[in-house]
């Protein structure tokens, strides 16, 4: 919520037009033998007055006059005194030009009223501000904080003279700041602060009229102005821009409105999840997919989850797609397995039926093994499977299935199938990063999972970690051209890490950042500890409740889990949760009233002991 407001002087809050620095510049100039002209004067609008100077001075057309009537380049010397004119000429005028330009009164009263501290930044020195304060506060007008540019190291675009507003009032956190100016500066000082930036165009030194000038335009024009005004605004990278101030209320509110749809919750989910403050901002980079920094990055992202994935990784290799982890599973069973090859996928929730309306609209030839989503798959039906229908090539199935937080007998399962010489496909989406899984020592062919899981990434990428050989000899089997998995693995192999299509740049980057963080915090064996840690506070502290997981212990994974709802009002409870910071997931099951709590994402034991304490509180207001 915005609980500061830090207002420009000239220009803003008074000088419509910002005249009396104008013209003092255009007058201090011509002590020196220089003609300025109006927009050369306002160009650098909103720095320091001094380094406003000295900007005038590089214009190239200004040091051709100089030279011209100097025969040299101006010095330093030459800058300092052409500066002494332009401060005695704004000392000599600046109290002429402290009207309080329209709505700030109000819009000031407004913001008070809300109990929101009013602070200021200037281009002018702490002498001009000592002329302007006493008429200003004689209108009405008189911020809790006033900064001028020379209380600072550096004036703007710096952000400092915002930071000792700040300083002032206490206040921590930059993203509850409204910075609100008519230059371009203000706005890039407001920016390297981390505040909200408003720009202001009526009566702003970037329209550069007069208020009797403004008011005699014709609306055409006017509105031609208003839009030069917006888009330098806009280019200025300003977060809103407003024609006056009675806009600033209704400014207020939209940010306040982003700000609780953007607050940090933490998402108790099995994905997307809450991320790393550093994983998100590894997204505010822009990269060209074609460029070579951007595909060693890629080929860094493929090597690593190999890496992740297989004690001896060289008989494997990454293949990432554009999109959810449905994406990578589907991209697997059509590409890895052609139409003649009989599957065997074994079922026990929502996402082994999804494996099975993947490979029944693909038209594959399959079969199903489904048993009750409380229990594990069965190694013995899987067997007895086997032994009676040889004519099956490839087994498939779930490792944890986020259905329950179910944790399927990924050796048990796999080592069967190999006993009768089966491929093995899984689908290790909710498991992969925080359950060791060898895919060299295990013989897996295939696996598919996603970078917003335990990986801790953000959702839109997806990966299938495979057999090389199976691989290179998977050419034309798929049906898909986005999921062609043999395509897709072609073109980072010969492409040095160069996606077919348009590659989630940011998204990618972010899964770099979250690999990075993986590795940081200690690999598997570490991330597997905190979720193990975060399940059993979890599931301790439910029970004390009376609030039962629906599996037995020996089934559950650490992941997600599935607990009974009984009477609870799901709608309230969530409600109340959220409220708190906390978003959990609705059951899936359709037999019994179920709520999930996951585990997983940027979540500590911390957070778990404050989730049992909001829950408890929840039931005892019932």
């Amino acid at each position: 919520m915005i609980k500061t407001v830090i207002f420009d002087w000239a220009g803003t809050t008074v000088d419509y037009g910002c005249m009396a620095p104008v013209q003092s510049f255009i007058r201090g100039f011509r002590t020196a033998g220089i003609d300025v002209t109006n927009s050369e004067a306002r160009g650098p609008m909103g720095l320091a007055k001094y380094d406003h100077t000295a900007q005038i001075a590089r214009l190239p057309r200004i040091q051709d006059q100089f030279r011209l009537k100097n025969g040299r380049e101006p010095t330093d010397e030459d800058i300092r005194c052409i500066y002494e004119a332009v401060e005695a000429e704004l000392l000599r005028c600046v109290a002429d030009y402290v009207d309080i330009k329209p709505f700030v009164i109000d819009t000031v009263n407004e913001l008070k009223r809300r109990g929101i501290q009013i602070g200021s930044t200037t281009g002018y020195t702490r002498k001009m501000m000592d002329r302007i304060i006493p008429i200003a506060e004689q209108s009405g007008f008189r911020p809790d904080s006033i900064v001028a540019s020379d209380e600072v190291k550096r004036g703007r675009p710096a952000p400092f003279m915002i930071w000792r507003n700040l300083l002032a009032f206490g206040v921590e956190d930059p993203k509850t700041v409204l910075k609100i100016g008519d230059t371009a500066a203000d706005i890039l000082e407001g920016k390297n602060a981390g505040a909200w930036t408003v720009a202001v165009i009526n009566g702003s030194s970037e329209m550069g009229l007069s208020k009797a000038a403004e008011d005699v335009l014709p609306d055409e024009l006017l509105r031609q102005y208003q839009s030069q005004c917006r888009a330098k605004f806009y280019e200025a990278g300003a977060d809103y821009i407003i024609n006056d101030l009675s806009e600033l209320p209704a400014v207020l509110e939209d940010i306040n409105e982003k700000s609780r749809r953007w607050r940090e919750n933490k998402l108790l989910t099995p994905g997307p999840l809450s991320t790393r403050h550093s994983v998100k901002t590894a997204m505010l980079t822009d990269h060209c997919t074609w460029d070579e920094e951007y595909k060693s990055i890629t080929k860094s992202v493929i090597d690593d989850l190999t890496h992740i994935a297989a004690s001896e990784p060289s008989g494997y290799s990454t293949v990432l797609f554009q999109g959810s982890g449905t994406y990578a599973v589907e991209s697997m069973l059509n590409g890895l397995s052609d139409g003649s090859e009989k599957l065997l996928l074994l079922v026990n929730g929502e996402y082994g039926r999804r494996l099975a309306e993947i490979v029944h609209r693909s038209g594959k030839n399959y079969d199903c093994i489904e048993t009750d989503m409380c229990l594990p798959l069965s190694g013995r039906l899987l067997e007895e499977k086997l032994k009676s229908d040889d004519s099956i090539d490839t087994v498939i199935f779930v490792h944890c299935e986020t259905t329950t937080g179910i944790l399927n007998p990924l050796r048990e399962l796999t080592e069967i199938s190999k006993k009768y010489g089966k491929k093995v496909f899984v689908d290790a989406m909710s498991s992969f990063g925080a359950y060791d899984i060898d895919m060299f020592s295990l013989n897996i062919d295939a696996l598919a999972a996603s970078a917003n899981k335990c990986l801790e990434g953000c959702p839109g990428l997806s990966f299938v970690i495979a057999d090389k050989q199976l691989l290179a000899g998977c050419g034309g089997r798929s049906k898909s051209l986005a999921l062609d998995i043999f395509d897709q693995f072609t073109s980072f192999e010969q492409g040095n890490g160069k996606f077919r299509y348009t590659s989630p740049t940011h998204i990618l980057l972010a899964l770099r950042q979250a690999i990075d963080e993986y590795q940081k915090e200690g690999g598997l064996q570490a991330r597997s500890a905190r979720y193990r840690q975060n399940h059993d506070i979890l599931i301790s502290g439910m029970k004390s409740l009376g609030i039962m997981p629906i599996l037995p212990e020996e089934f559950q994974s650490y992941i997600i889990t599935t607990f009974s709802l009984g009477e609870i009002s799901f709608p309230e409870f969530y409600d109340m949760l959220k409220l708190g910071g906390f978003v959990i997931y609705p059951g899936k099951l359709t037999d019994m009233p179920t709520f999930r709590i996951g585990n997983i994402g940027n979540v500590f034991p911390t957070d778990m002991y404050k989730l049992v304490d909001l829950v408890k509180a929840f039931l005892s207001r019932k």
